[in-house]
Protein backbone atom coordinates (compact mmCIF):
# COMPACT_ATOMS: atom_id res chain seq x y z
CA UNK A 1 0.00 0.00 0.00
CA UNK A 2 1.32 3.21 -0.76
CA UNK A 3 0.27 6.24 1.14
CA UNK A 4 1.61 10.51 1.57
CA UNK A 5 1.84 11.98 4.18
CA UNK A 6 3.92 14.44 6.82
CA UNK A 7 7.42 12.54 8.30
CA UNK A 8 7.39 10.77 11.67
CA UNK A 9 9.78 11.28 13.90
CA UNK A 10 10.32 7.54 14.27
CA UNK A 11 11.11 7.71 10.00
CA UNK A 12 14.16 9.63 10.62
CA UNK A 13 16.95 6.79 10.21
CA UNK A 14 15.23 6.12 6.73
CA UNK A 15 15.23 9.87 5.50
CA UNK A 16 18.50 10.12 6.47
CA UNK A 17 19.46 6.76 4.96
CA UNK A 18 17.68 7.63 1.77
CA UNK A 19 19.00 10.69 1.56
CA UNK A 20 22.48 9.12 1.96
CA UNK A 21 21.75 6.83 -1.23
CA UNK A 22 20.14 9.14 -3.39
CA UNK A 23 22.45 12.31 -2.70
CA UNK A 24 25.90 10.33 -1.97
CA UNK A 25 26.11 13.52 0.95
CA UNK A 26 28.21 12.57 4.05
CA UNK A 27 26.73 11.91 7.15
CA UNK A 28 27.97 15.09 8.75
CA UNK A 29 26.40 17.39 5.97
CA UNK A 30 23.18 15.17 6.62
CA UNK A 31 23.15 15.11 10.28
CA UNK A 32 22.95 19.14 10.18
CA UNK A 33 20.25 19.05 8.17
CA UNK A 34 18.43 16.56 10.65
CA UNK A 35 19.53 18.58 13.59
CA UNK A 36 18.71 22.32 12.70
CA UNK A 37 15.99 22.60 10.34
CA UNK A 38 14.26 19.24 9.97
CA UNK A 39 10.65 19.00 11.85
CA UNK A 40 8.33 16.01 11.22
CA UNK A 41 6.49 18.88 9.50
CA UNK A 42 8.64 20.00 7.25
CA UNK A 43 9.10 17.17 5.47
CA UNK A 44 6.17 14.81 3.30
CA UNK A 45 7.04 11.55 2.26
CA UNK A 46 5.49 8.50 0.39
CA UNK A 47 5.51 5.42 2.09
CA UNK A 48 5.25 2.08 0.45
CA UNK A 49 4.47 -1.15 2.70
CA UNK A 50 5.84 1.02 5.99
CA UNK A 51 8.79 1.72 3.76
CA UNK A 52 9.64 5.54 3.01
CA UNK A 53 10.48 5.16 -0.70
CA UNK A 54 10.15 9.04 -1.78
CA UNK A 55 10.97 12.53 0.50
CA UNK A 56 11.00 16.15 0.39
CA UNK A 57 11.54 18.85 2.46
CA UNK A 58 9.21 22.04 2.41
CA UNK A 59 11.47 24.83 4.29
CA UNK A 60 9.42 28.07 4.88
CA UNK A 61 10.71 31.63 2.58
CA UNK A 62 9.43 34.89 1.65
CA UNK A 63 8.86 35.76 -1.74
CA UNK A 64 9.40 39.64 -1.39
CA UNK A 65 7.96 41.57 -4.45
CA UNK A 66 9.00 44.48 -6.12
CA UNK A 67 6.76 46.92 -3.84
CA UNK A 68 7.85 45.08 -0.79
CA UNK A 69 4.56 42.74 -0.44
CA UNK A 70 5.38 39.07 1.28
CA UNK A 71 3.97 36.37 -0.03
CA UNK A 72 4.70 33.01 1.88
CA UNK A 73 6.53 30.46 0.32
CA UNK A 74 7.46 26.52 0.95
CA UNK A 75 10.84 25.96 -0.64
CA UNK A 76 11.15 21.77 -2.49
CA UNK A 77 14.38 20.83 -0.86
CA UNK A 78 16.15 17.34 -0.92
CA UNK A 79 13.23 15.45 -2.99
CA UNK A 80 15.26 11.83 -3.28
CA UNK A 81 13.56 8.52 -4.42
CA UNK A 82 15.13 5.68 -3.44
CA UNK A 83 17.42 4.11 -6.55
CA UNK A 84 15.24 0.67 -6.16
CA UNK A 85 12.13 2.30 -6.67
CA UNK A 86 13.09 4.83 -9.75
CA UNK A 87 10.37 5.06 -12.64
CA UNK A 88 7.65 4.18 -10.57
CA UNK A 89 6.59 8.28 -10.56
CA UNK A 90 6.83 8.38 -7.10
CA UNK A 91 8.58 12.00 -7.56
CA UNK A 92 5.42 13.40 -9.56
CA UNK A 93 3.23 11.62 -6.77
CA UNK A 94 4.96 13.27 -3.95
CA UNK A 95 5.27 16.73 -5.40
CA UNK A 96 1.68 16.60 -6.66
CA UNK A 97 0.98 16.02 -2.75
CA UNK A 98 3.30 18.79 -2.05
CA UNK A 99 1.33 21.02 -4.09
CA UNK A 100 -1.78 20.33 -1.90
CA UNK A 101 0.13 19.86 1.13
CA UNK A 102 1.46 23.05 0.96
CA UNK A 103 -1.55 25.34 -0.15
CA UNK A 104 -3.03 24.17 3.04
CA UNK A 105 -0.36 25.14 5.67
CA UNK A 106 -0.92 28.48 3.79
CA UNK A 107 1.46 28.76 1.41
CA UNK A 108 1.27 31.32 -1.21
CA UNK A 109 3.63 29.75 -3.94
CA UNK A 110 6.13 26.85 -4.03
CA UNK A 111 9.87 26.84 -5.12
CA UNK A 112 12.42 25.03 -6.28
CA UNK A 113 15.91 24.22 -7.46
CA UNK A 114 16.38 21.77 -10.30
CA UNK A 115 19.76 19.72 -9.79
CA UNK A 116 20.55 19.90 -13.42
CA UNK A 117 19.26 21.54 -16.00
CA UNK A 118 17.47 18.17 -17.39
CA UNK A 119 15.69 18.34 -14.47
CA UNK A 120 14.05 21.91 -15.29
CA UNK A 121 11.88 19.70 -17.55
CA UNK A 122 10.62 17.80 -15.38
CA UNK A 123 9.42 20.15 -13.02
CA UNK A 124 8.08 22.27 -15.94
CA UNK A 125 5.70 18.99 -16.28
CA UNK A 126 3.96 19.64 -12.63
CA UNK A 127 3.31 23.17 -12.97
CA UNK A 128 6.55 25.06 -12.13
CA UNK A 129 7.73 27.54 -14.49
CA UNK A 130 10.85 29.00 -14.66
CA UNK A 131 11.18 32.50 -12.41
CA UNK A 132 14.84 32.69 -10.65
CA UNK A 133 17.61 33.52 -12.62
CA UNK A 134 21.37 33.85 -11.65
CA UNK A 135 24.02 35.92 -12.80
CA UNK A 136 27.58 33.63 -13.25
CA UNK A 137 30.93 34.00 -13.60
CA UNK A 138 34.59 31.45 -13.44
CA UNK A 139 37.75 33.11 -12.77
CA UNK A 140 40.95 32.19 -12.46
CA UNK A 141 42.96 33.55 -9.37
CA UNK A 142 45.26 35.95 -11.89
CA UNK A 143 42.14 37.33 -13.48
CA UNK A 144 41.24 39.40 -10.41
CA UNK A 145 42.56 41.93 -8.86
CA UNK A 146 44.39 42.55 -5.43
CA UNK A 147 42.82 42.96 -2.10
CA UNK A 148 42.80 46.88 -1.31
CA UNK A 149 43.59 47.42 2.32
CA UNK A 150 41.26 50.11 2.74
CA UNK A 151 38.92 47.23 2.71
CA UNK A 152 37.89 44.43 4.45
CA UNK A 153 36.36 40.99 5.06
CA UNK A 154 34.91 39.30 8.39
CA UNK A 155 32.62 36.57 9.04
CA UNK A 156 29.23 37.66 9.61
CA UNK A 157 26.31 36.29 12.07
CA UNK A 158 22.90 35.14 10.46
CA UNK A 159 21.45 38.19 12.02
CA UNK A 160 24.07 40.85 10.54
CA UNK A 161 24.25 38.96 7.26
CA UNK A 162 19.97 38.49 6.80
CA UNK A 163 19.63 43.14 7.85
CA UNK A 164 22.53 43.47 4.70
CA UNK A 165 20.89 41.21 2.56
CA UNK A 166 17.55 42.81 2.43
CA UNK A 167 18.43 46.28 2.14
CA UNK A 168 20.66 45.54 -0.71
CA UNK A 169 17.62 43.50 -2.04
CA UNK A 170 15.10 45.91 -1.58
CA UNK A 171 12.99 46.85 -4.86
CA UNK A 172 14.07 43.63 -6.30
CA UNK A 173 11.99 40.86 -6.78
CA UNK A 174 13.77 37.89 -4.89
CA UNK A 175 13.79 35.37 -1.93
CA UNK A 176 13.96 36.50 1.66
CA UNK A 177 14.82 33.52 4.66
CA UNK A 178 14.81 33.46 7.85
CA UNK A 179 17.68 33.91 10.28
CA UNK A 180 17.55 30.40 10.78
CA UNK A 181 18.22 29.48 6.98
CA UNK A 182 20.87 32.04 7.05
CA UNK A 183 22.17 30.30 9.88
CA UNK A 184 21.85 26.86 8.28
CA UNK A 185 23.76 28.40 5.88
CA UNK A 186 27.06 29.76 7.42
CA UNK A 187 27.27 25.95 8.61
CA UNK A 188 27.00 24.44 5.58
CA UNK A 189 30.07 27.25 4.53
CA UNK A 190 32.06 26.47 7.42
CA UNK A 191 31.36 22.36 6.75
CA UNK A 192 33.14 23.21 3.51
CA UNK A 193 35.94 25.16 4.45
CA UNK A 194 34.46 29.07 4.04
CA UNK A 195 31.77 30.99 6.06
CA UNK A 196 29.35 33.11 4.97
CA UNK A 197 30.72 37.19 5.56
CA UNK A 198 30.27 41.22 5.39
CA UNK A 199 32.49 43.03 2.94
CA UNK A 200 33.57 46.69 2.90
CA UNK A 201 34.69 47.87 -0.15
CA UNK A 202 35.00 50.72 -1.84
CA UNK A 203 33.08 52.19 0.43
CA UNK A 204 29.74 49.86 -0.03
CA UNK A 205 29.08 47.07 2.16
CA UNK A 206 27.81 43.87 1.29
CA UNK A 207 27.68 40.11 2.07
CA UNK A 208 28.63 36.58 0.58
CA UNK A 209 28.23 33.33 0.96
CA UNK A 210 30.78 30.90 0.01
CA UNK A 211 32.06 27.17 -0.39
CA UNK A 212 35.25 25.65 -1.08
CA UNK A 213 34.05 22.76 -3.70
CA UNK A 214 37.81 21.39 -3.82
CA UNK A 215 41.10 22.63 -2.69
CA UNK A 216 41.16 24.75 -5.99
CA UNK A 217 37.79 26.20 -6.28
CA UNK A 218 36.03 27.95 -4.08
CA UNK A 219 31.90 29.02 -5.36
CA UNK A 220 30.21 32.26 -4.03
CA UNK A 221 26.75 31.42 -3.87
CA UNK A 222 25.96 34.72 -3.56
CA UNK A 223 27.90 37.79 -4.03
CA UNK A 224 25.43 41.38 -2.88
CA UNK A 225 26.82 44.42 -2.84
CA UNK A 226 27.00 48.03 -4.75
CA UNK A 227 27.51 46.35 -8.54
CA UNK A 228 30.08 49.29 -8.91
CA UNK A 229 32.71 47.87 -7.17
CA UNK A 230 32.40 44.16 -7.27
CA UNK A 231 35.45 43.89 -8.68
CA UNK A 232 37.22 45.30 -4.74
CA UNK A 233 34.77 42.38 -3.11
CA UNK A 234 35.54 39.79 -5.23
CA UNK A 235 39.24 40.84 -4.43
CA UNK A 236 38.25 40.68 -0.62
CA UNK A 237 37.29 37.03 -1.21
CA UNK A 238 40.09 36.03 -3.14
CA UNK A 239 42.32 37.06 -0.51
CA UNK A 240 40.19 35.42 2.21
CA UNK A 241 40.09 32.36 0.29
CA UNK A 242 43.09 31.19 -1.36
CA UNK A 243 42.09 29.30 -4.37
CA UNK A 244 42.96 28.80 -8.20
CA UNK A 245 39.64 29.43 -9.60
CA UNK A 246 35.79 30.73 -8.04
CA UNK A 247 32.52 30.91 -9.48
CA UNK A 248 31.09 33.59 -8.34
CA UNK A 249 26.44 34.58 -8.51
CA UNK A 250 25.72 37.74 -8.42
CA UNK A 251 21.82 39.03 -9.15
CA UNK A 252 20.97 39.09 -12.73
CA UNK A 253 18.92 42.03 -12.71
CA UNK A 254 22.71 44.02 -11.48
CA UNK A 255 25.32 44.01 -13.84
CA UNK A 256 28.04 41.82 -13.09
CA UNK A 257 31.75 40.94 -12.72
CA UNK A 258 33.52 40.84 -16.51
CA UNK A 259 32.73 38.23 -18.49
CA UNK A 260 29.80 36.98 -16.09
CA UNK A 261 26.38 35.66 -18.22
CA UNK A 262 22.72 34.86 -17.12
CA UNK A 263 21.38 31.02 -16.35
CA UNK A 264 18.16 29.40 -15.34
CA UNK A 265 18.44 28.63 -11.63
CA UNK A 266 14.84 28.49 -9.79
CA UNK A 267 11.35 27.74 -10.69
CA UNK A 268 8.13 28.65 -9.22
CA UNK A 269 4.42 27.42 -8.78
CA UNK A 270 1.68 30.35 -7.96
CA UNK A 271 -1.46 28.97 -5.37
CA UNK A 272 -2.86 32.49 -4.55
CA UNK A 273 -3.70 34.04 -7.76
CA UNK A 274 -4.14 37.65 -6.40
CA UNK A 275 -0.30 37.98 -5.32
CA UNK A 276 0.92 35.84 -8.46
CA UNK A 277 -1.27 38.94 -10.55
CA UNK A 278 0.34 41.42 -8.52
CA UNK A 279 3.49 40.12 -9.28
CA UNK A 280 3.63 39.78 -13.18
CA UNK A 281 5.79 37.08 -15.20
CA UNK A 282 9.60 37.87 -14.40
CA UNK A 283 12.82 35.43 -15.20
CA UNK A 284 14.87 37.95 -13.33
CA UNK A 285 13.77 37.14 -9.40
CA UNK A 286 16.04 36.76 -7.15
CA UNK A 287 16.95 33.52 -5.00
CA UNK A 288 20.66 33.40 -4.38
CA UNK A 289 20.83 31.42 -1.17
CA UNK A 290 19.46 27.44 -2.36
CA UNK A 291 21.21 25.16 -0.18
CA UNK A 292 22.20 23.31 -3.43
Amino acid sequence: MVEMRASRPAEVPQLKELWRKAFGDPGEYIDLFFRTLYTPERMVVLVEDGVVMTMLALLPMTFINTDGTPAAMSYVYALATDPEARLKGYGRLLLRYADEYASHSGADCISTVPAEPSLHRFFSTVGFHECFSTRKGEYLRQRLPGPDPEDSIAPASPEDYNAVRCKLLSGIPHLACADELAAFQKSLSRLEGADIYLISAGGAVGCAAAEYLDEDSVVVKELIIDPDVLPAAAAQLAGALPALRYHIRTPAVWPGLPGSYIQPFGMMKWYNKDKEAAWGASTNCYMGLAFD
